[in-house]
């Protein structure tokens, strides 16, 4: 869950460029988040 001061602090983070909290995956785990991500935005 994230609220929305958290939300602002990371976004504002990625306007200065630095990235906060960041996931790492094994790259056939990536492929298929981006697989599934895909899909759930080609529904919409």
């Amino acid at each position: 869950r994230i609220d929305a001061a958290h939300l602002a602090w990371v976004l504002e983070h990625l306007v200065e460029g630095r990235v906060v909290n960041r996931i790492a995956v094994d790259p056939e785990t990536a492929s298929w988040a981006k697989v599934a991500l895909e899909r759930m935005l080609a529904i919409v």
